[in-house]
Parts: structure tokens; sequence; C-alpha cells
């Protein structure tokens, strides 16, 4: 089924137009903060409860002017730089009005100023972008897990299904966004003029910034992040129960306007998206990877910085001005006299040895019967060694159009056959820890669209060998 889609979001019908152009004048930063200060004082949510009816003009004002007595001068930007201190007060007034930010409505004989609830939402997101610090995966994965718990249970619909789904994607997006910033900043980091210059800004921008909060802590088995194999379980529940009934008849009833397909789509994205936590293995390998090379690359640089010479531009400069100013007599060179290039100072050219001759080595060729046992080692050799791909192909062959087979159902009828049947033995076995496989273990790349489930203390006898129980459950949808 393909993915629910929908045209771009109406942005301009929600915002004005001009919005963001002081933001994007020469005195945006002067702007930005004048809109933070603004947003702080008379229409956040730490604010006092403004009037029903907004706040006077010159209320706003005053505050704009207060703001310009400590942040100037600002480039000319339709005011003159000398104007009257209340004249560039009011030309930023009419700036942000007419751009949007602030509403002005005549109430009697007063004009009264205040913020759409659509701008305000905009301007705080846009601080809290600005503000956002190192993440915590433990807080967000324990965030899905709960809402898939109240979605499984019956008490909560698809708002919590969709928020569960988007926090998903947000988590891999998150990650895949920091292994880009981490190689986007070690180059800007070497520009730094001084050694504790750079040292600085490795810790407070590289580590302060966008380090994981708790990234020590993502490979120990208590961290939220390994109970994600409990929360693909709970996914398939949501699509193989009642629930997937209720949950469609959440989204006709109340997003889609009684279009029972779309809400189907609506369901199905959302389950797709959370499916995807199940890849946060290949984003954090990455991850660990760019992260070592960083760490490579920062002691490198620190060790080169601490080893040159100190200043060594300066001493250049300083040893050229002495031998522009010093006298003739003291810029002889401390040589013996005579010619300094005589071919009798020369070296003579150095004489290189001959190069020994040399005889291939004699090779037989070998018989037929040796060909026959070589190749007959490789096929051997070949049909007990099991590749991922082997296993998946043994592992599809059973499973087919089903979603899980017990391992009594399944067959061995060659050599192949068994040391797949015995890998996924070794699959089961290992999986018997809270969380499943680690995702450093060598045999984890086995797992590919399935995972195992060992049944504890039952035992599975077929003519080969007698092995513990387990199950194969198929972990995403195979397009």
């Amino acid at each position: 089924m393909t993915e629910y889609s929908s045209p771009a979001p109406p942005l301009f019908a929600v915002v004005p137009d001009g919005l963001f152009g002081p933001l994007a004048s020469s005195n945006r930063l002067h702007y930005w903060r004048l809109l933070c200060q603004l947003f702080a004082e008379f229409f956040g949510p730490d604010a006092p409860m403004p009037p029903s009816v907004g706040f006077p003009r010159r209320e706003i004002t005053s505050a704009i002017e207060r703001y310009l007595l400590t942040d100037d001068p600002w480039e000319d930007d339709g005011a003159a730089p000398d104007a009257p201190l209340a004249m560039r007060a009011n030309a930023i007034y009419e700036r942000f009005r007419t751009a949007g930010w602030l509403r002005q409505e005549r109430v009697g004989a007063r004009e009264m100023v205040s913020m759409t609830h659509a701008v305000a939402q905009l301007l705080a997101t846009l601080m809290d972008f600005a503000e956002r610090g190192p993440a915590f995966f433990g807080a967000k994965v324990r965030s899905i897990e709960l809402q898939l718990q109240q979605v499984v249970a019956g008490n909560a619909g698809g708002d919590s299904l969709d928020e569960a789904a988007e926090q998903s994607r947000q988590l891999l997006s998150y990650v895949s966004a920091i292994s880009v910033q981490v190689r986007d900043l070690m180059p800007e980091l070497i520009k730094a003029e001084s050694t504790a210059l750079f040292a600085r800004q490795l810790f407070e921008r590289y580590v302060g910034e966008l380090f994981v909060g708790d990234y020590a802590q993502l490979h120990n088995a208590d961290h939220p992040l390994a109970r994600r194999t409990a929360i693909l379980t709970m996914v398939r529940d949501i699509e193989q129960s009642d629930v997937r009934g209720q949950l469609i008849d959440w989204y006709t009833e109340r997003a889609t306007g009684g279009d029972r397909v779309r809400a189907e789509q609506r369901l199905q994205r959302s389950l797709r998206r959370l499916y995807e936590i199940d890849r946060i293995d290949e984003y954090l390998a990455r991850l660990d990877d760019d992260i070592r090379q960083a760490n490579r690359r920062a002691l490198a640089f620190l060790d080169y910085r601490l080893r040159a010479p100190d200043k060594l531009d300066v001493l250049l400069r300083r040893a050229c001005r002495g031998v522009l100013g010093a006298p003739q007599d003291a810029l002889r060179l401390p040589v013996a006299p005579g010619p300094l290039m005589d071919e009798q100072r020369l070296r003579a050219p150095q004489q290189r040895p001959r190069p020994i001759p040399r005889t291939a080595n004699t090779s037989r060729e070998p018989t037929p019967e040796q060909l026959a046992r070589l190749n007959l080692l490789r096929q051997m050799t070949r049909a007990r060694l099991v590749k991922p791909e082997d296993l998946s192909r043994y592992v599809d062959r059973h499973l087919g159009a089903t979603d899980s087979i017990d391992s009594e159902a399944m067959e061995i009828a060659s050599i192949e056959d068994f040391r797949a049947y015995q890998t996924l033995i070794t699959l089961a076995l290992r999986s018997r820890r809270q969380g499943g496989l680690r995702r450093d273990d060598p045999i984890h790349r086995m797992l590919r669209g399935f995972r195992i489930q060992l049944r504890d203390g039952e035992q599975t006898a077929n003519a080969f060998l007698e092995s513990p129980r387990f199950v194969l459950h198929r972990t995403r949808n195979v397009a």
C-alpha cells in the first residue's frame, strides 16, 4: 500500500507573507533579539497575563526604546541613525506591524497591540529550535513506548499513535543530522587562531551542543533503547489485533472526514514509521564512526599545536627585520673562503648496484584429480558457510506470506538447510538476554527482516538433532 501523502502545507495561509522580512534584512540580529525580548516581556508563556484587547501601542514602543538604549547602533534601515529615539522606535514598530509580527487594532480612541496565536506559536518554535541542546535518546524512546502502551490498552486513539510515529522518525533524523554536524564542525574548529580557543570551542560546541546527552549509556542493557524489541512487538499487536479496527474508525471519524481508505493509509503510514525504529542500529553505528574520526582529528590537531613552535610567524618576521637592518659585515655566511659551487665540493654521484637477475619459479600443472578434489573441497566449505543472504532465503522460504513460524514446522532438506537451522538456534540462544541481541554482537548482522524468540523450557526434535524451541517473526513488511 502506498504511503499516505498530502500536498505541501499552506504556510502563508497561516502566517503573513512578509513575516520573515525583518529577519532577512541587514539588521536581522537586532530584530531577532528585539522579537525575543518582546515575546518574553509581553506575549510569551512566561509573561504576565495579557489584556484581552492587547497592550497600548505606547507601551510597546517604550519597550523598543529601552532596547535601543542598550543595543545600538543599527545599520541604516529606513530611519536615519541620528534620528530621535522615539522616531526610530516607531519606525521599528511599523516594520514589525507591516510584516505581521504585531497586530494593531483600534479600541475606542486607543490603538491596542497584540500578537496572533499562529505568529506567537511560530516564534516560540524558532526560539526552541535556537536553544536546542544535546538530545537524550532514553527519554524519547520511553515516551514512544508509553504512548504505544496506551494505544494497545485502548486508552488512546490515533493522535497518540501519530505522535509516537513522529517521535520515532525524529529520533532517526536527529541521529542522522548529528553525523552531518560533526563532519561539518571539525573543519570550522581547525580555523581557530590559538590552541586554547580550539579546545574551548571543541568542548563548548562539539560536546555541549551536538553530543547525545546519554551517549555513554546507549549500549547498556538497562537503557530504554534496548526495549525497542518490545516497541516493535506492540506495533505488530496493533497491526494484527482488534486495535487496528478501532484506530481506523478513529481516523475515519476525526482525521479523514469519513474516508475509510484514507484512514487505512494514515494508519499504515504511522505503523511504517514506527517499524523504522528497528534501523536505529545502522544510524548509531555510523554515528560511532563519525565521532571516532572526529576525536582522532581533534587529538591530532591538538598534538600538532602543542608540538609546533609557538608564534612561528612572529619569529620569522622578527628574523627578516633583523636581516634587513643588520650591517653589511654581519651578513657574511659562516663558511670558508672559496667558490661555494665548485665541482670539487659537490658530492660524487651515487652508483646504484646492478639488479640481480631473477628467474621465475617453475610451476606444475595440477592433475585432473587434484582439480576435482579442490573443487569438491570448495563446495563442501561453501555448503557449510552461512551468509546473511543464505539465512534470509531459508527464512523466507518457510515464512512465505505468514508473519511467524515455529521451529517444529521448519524443514531440513540439505546441508545448507541444516547449517541455516543451526545458525537460527545460535541466534535464539543469544537473544535470551533482555532487549535481544546486542548490536555489537557479530552474529547480529544475520537478522535481516525477522526476529527470533526462544521458548524457554521447550524442545524441538527432528530427524537430525534436538534443540531448544523457537519462533520466527517478521519485523517489517516486505514490499
